[in-house]
């Protein structure tokens, strides 16, 4: 029987195009959608600006802290497993191949804005006609089809607009209505509009085995990060209409204590949220006399006193260390864990058991260490079969071998910077 790691992955065959992004705010939620795909065995083909290479190449981390497009750790972790080329779609020779390219394409991602689009001929209308099997999938700030459809958002934007931003700040908000809001860390819009994206392309997929034909895909990071806050949104419409922060205020206030609190060496994210949780939580504190007075006795009279709960639960926290708070809980079926710093994470057995993050020899960069798999498939892998690409590195596979290009063509066009 062949070895797991030489069985093929679940998306060979699919070929896939990822635009490049040609705005001055990048969105990098194309790269992502990409990514997911590449990392199952779909052929990405990456196409990339001559010359500067694609916005992520420009972002750090850095190997030795010394900037290189070849080094960046966005880069090789968002371009890993893919084919790079590079190709101006702004120039006609350039739109021209890229026509070419889609002609034996599955997908093709589009992270630019539909005014862009329109003016280069690649609107999805445009694209459908021209390829009826073709799925295209637009990935913008707000949405291909809305008021705000050539708005400049990206990120930042697109996290406050949702709503998440608003509700970000997680412990002792004394004054919801004036509480600064946070912007969660990385690029969460940019990934979960990615994964969303892969996520409804493949339903395409699925539809276009069915009937022959493609479709639009229209996702957002915008609606990405709204659906995030769905809860909170729930609390607006069948609780109180003015309720701050939503589903923060709504935990506190209805559900009893579940929270991030302080302790002896960091912090714990501590749920005790039914009268069974309660109980093991009292046993994993030594069961102390003030943990059964009748105020805490019940989920409902809990919530209503969660100010004294809080405050006796912080000063037994403040003597304990948050791993082993998360060893007693556990034991007790208690929904705990200890909020992790990046370097407990990567050190965590956790991950280690479930080989997560993974070693790669990349060209340039040398060795590189990244997350793995999301999810484990017991027949088709998840792996790394390629690094990430250096800049223009296929151009000569995808421009000469499959399109057919001579050497002499490719030479012009480099020279001319549609290549």
């Amino acid at each position: 029987m062949e070895a797991y790691s030489e069985q093929p992955q679940a998306l060979k065959g699919i070929r896939i195009i990822e635009l490049p992004c040609l705005d001055r705010m990048p969105i990098l939620a194309a790269a992502m959608a990409a990514k997911a795909f590449a990392d199952l065995g779909a052929e990405v083909v990456k196409v990339e600006p001559p010359r500067v290479g694609a916005p992520e190449r420009h972002e750090g981390p850095f190997k030795a802290e010394i900037p290189d497009p070849e080094t960046g750790g966005l880069h090789l972790y968002l371009n890993t497993n893919k084919l790079g080329v590079t190709l101006d779609p702004g120039s006609e020779k350039g739109r021209e191949l890229l026509l070419r390219l889609l002609e034996s394409a599955d997908i093709v991602l589009n992270p630019n804005m539909p005014a862009l689009n329109d003016q280069l001929g690649l609107d999805w209308p445009t694209l459908t006609a021209r390829f009826p099997k073709l799925i295209v999938v637009s990935l913008t700030s707000f949405g291909a089809d809305s008021p705000y459809r050539d708005a400049r958002g990206g990120n930042l934007v697109t996290t406050h607009m949702s709503g998440v931003g608003y509700e970000t700040p997680i412990n002792q908000v004394t004054d919801p209505p004036n509480q600064p809001p946070l912007k969660p860390a990385g690029r969460q819009a940019d990934y979960l509009a990615g994964f969303t994206a892969a996520a409804a392309a493949m339903c395409a997929l699925f539809r276009r085995k069915r009937t022959g034909a493609g479709q639009h895909v229209d996702a957002s990071l915008w609606l990405a990060m709204v659906s995030m806050i769905r809860p909170s949104i729930g609390v607006y419409s069948h609780d109180t209409p003015d309720a701050p922060y939503g589903v923060r205020i709504r935990t506190r206030d209805k559900i009893g204590v579940p929270w991030v609190y302080p302790c002896q060496d960091g912090w714990v994210s501590f749920s005790p949220l039914t009268d069974k949780f309660w109980r093991g939580t009292k046993t994993i504190m030594g069961n102390p006399q003030w943990a059964d007075n009748e105020m805490f006795a019940t989920l409902t009279s809990r919530a209503a006193n969660h100010d004294a709960i809080e405050a006796l639960l912080v000063e037994w926290l403040s003597t304990q260390k948050k791993q082993d708070v998360f060893v007693k809980a556990q034991a007790e079926h208690v929904p705990c864990f200890p909020v992790n710093t990046p370097r407990e994470v990567a050190d965590n057995p956790q991950y280690k058991a479930r080989g997560f993050f993974v070693d790669h020899q990349h060209p340039v960069a040398g060795e590189v260490r990244m997350p793995g798999a999301p999810c484990k498939f017991s027949r088709t892998p998840w792996r790394i079969v390629r690094g990430a690409p250096r800049l223009g590195e296929h151009n000569r596979m995808i421009f000469v071998e499959r399109l057919g290009l001579t050497e002499s063509e490719l030479q012009a066009l480099c020279s001319d910077g549609v290549i």
